[in-house]
């Protein structure tokens, strides 16, 4: 383990993110809030942390260990720093619902302990969402396009980037990262344009859009996208959301080739629509036989909150905690399916999830013809065993988490609801679940050790686990 690289490496990307909280910084002067010196004094931490950590010459070349490292270490040390201003503001009490709430941000997950959202400072909220804007995309792949030291670091590339097959769509890793940031840049201006059009202030159409794009889902309003009781933004938002749970490499290739192929072409992406429309249908059903609404009231917040769920971005349009069972039980099971690989958005993933179905059918077919030969197969491409060994691994570890971070959280003494959905919602990137933890609902009042282990279970979700788990092996560190 090259340990000076490791540091180095993480020195660099903490100043990066000192420069990018000055963008926070002129909010909170424009508008003349309290926040001013909350984050002089956290630019100045985050540099001179930065500065003494980036001075240690580095040593060695990024294996995937170092890689692993710098991923691992690295998203626990940005968010500890990036709690300063949630902190030294007084916009919360305590430590560890700063860094809880900087956590949430950071991994997209949304789950907040802010029980009044909208007397919070803009510089703060601010700040708050544009967390969840740099963890969509990942941090460490802006510093992989900024950076051209990091420019061998592929294993960074593969730690951070969401789902089984990260995709480096150029040969050159620094144009890949910096592709993909431009493709995430230009939708998250056309999303804060058309809010514009629908009517949205422009510092709600950047606090919504960041939300939305990175699938996040912090709002600067109490009741999220429900306050603005406007058909059109609602839309917006949930075409963007939609557009960020499809694979970001399949944008690329249909600029490239001038065409939709590439997107049409994915069977990530139809599964991930089909499941969408069926999950709609059958909430909108429940909506319209147990609760009279109209079928177009049904449709548009079904839609809404199926696009939400899915997608993991946690916006609400409407209390779904006060839905009928069968609706909130489609929503939970849709917790752990997520968007696609190479999205924004957390959870298993459409893939995994495809794979697995076909790896079960596969070993059906075999338990009645052993000496049947089936190929498990994704988009016409034969995968090997080893590689969906590694997605079983995966959902043994994820499932596995969920179970001991939900017993954790009922062991705190909150009841089974709460306890599972959130869970659930944090290891997903969700955010909101039901009962204490609802749309209307947050983390606030869960007890101190429980916001300690549902942030390691928000990082786990972000980073798929393995960057997380490894950094607790011994063996992992030696030399």
């Amino acid at each position: 383990m090259y340990l000076c690289l490791v540091f180095h490496s993480i020195g660099k990307i903490l100043l990066l993110l000192a420069v990018i909280m000055m963008i926070p910084l002129q909010v909170a002067i424009y508008y003349r809030g309290s926040d001013v010196v909350a984050f002089g004094y956290s630019i100045m931490i985050t540099l001179l942390l930065g500065g003494i950590l980036s001075l240690i010459k580095p040593r060695g070349n990024f294996r995937r260990r170092e890689g692993l490292a710098v991923v691992g270490l690295g998203w626990i040390i940005l968010t500890a720093v990036g709690a300063l201003p949630f902190y030294l503001s007084g916009t919360v009490q305590t430590y560890t619902d700063a860094f809880f709430e900087t956590m949430s941000g950071f991994t997209t997950t949304g789950a907040t302990i802010l029980p009044e959202i909208e007397s919070v400072a803009r510089g703060i909220l601010f700040w708050r969402s544009l967390t969840h804007w740099l963890g969509g995309m990942g941090i460490i792949v802006l510093s992989l396009a900024v950076f051209s030291f990091l420019r061998q670091g592929t294993s960074l590339f593969q730690a951070e980037v969401p789902g089984p097959f990260p995709d480096k769509i150029l040969p050159r890793l620094k144009k890949s990262a910096a592709v993909l940031w431009i493709i995430y840049t230009v939708f998250t201006l056309v999303e804060i344009i058309t809010l514009r059009w629908a009517g949205m202030s422009l510092y709600d159409s950047f606090i919504h859009t960041f939300g939305s794009m990175a699938t996040g889902g912090f709002s600067s309003k109490n009741i999220s996208v429900e306050f603005f009781h406007n058909i059109k933004i609602e839309m917006i938002i949930t075409i963007f959301m939609f557009l960020a749970g499809i694979n970001f490499s399949l944008y690329y290739r249909a600029i490239k080739r001038r065409s939709l192929k590439p997107l049409l072409k994915s069977s990530e992406t139809r599964v991930y629509f089909l499941i969408i429309v069926v999950a709609t249908i059958l909430i909108s059903i429940s909506l319209l036989t147990q609760m009279n609404l109209s079928v177009g009231e049904a449709l548009r917040r079904s839609g809404f909150q199926v696009v939400s769920v899915i997608t993991t971005t946690g916006y609400s349009s409407d209390n779904f905690d006060t839905w009928p069972s069968f609706a909130r039980g489609i929503l939970f099971i849709l917790m752990f399916f997520g968007g696609c690989t190479g999205s924004t958005g957390g959870a298993i993933k459409i893939a995994r999830i495809m794979l697995l179905f076909k790896y079960a059918f596969r070993q059906v077919q075999k338990a009645v013809n052993p000496r049947l030969v089936i190929r498990t197969k994704l988009d016409g491409t034969a995968l090997p065993d080893a590689r969906i060994h590694e997605i079983l691994a995966f959902f043994f570890m994820y499932i596995t988490l969920f179970i001991c971070g939900a017993l954790f959280v009922m062991a705190t003494g909150e009841d089974l609801v709460t306890s599972l959905t959130a869970a659930a919602a944090t290891i997903g990137n969700i955010g909101p679940g039901f009962a204490r933890v609802g749309p209307l609902g947050n983390y606030s009042g869960l007890h101190i050790a429980a916001k300690w282990v549902l942030s390691l279970l928000m990082l786990a979700g972000r980073l798929e686990i393995l960057p997380i788990l490894v950094l607790f092996s011994p063996r992992f560190w030696r030399k």
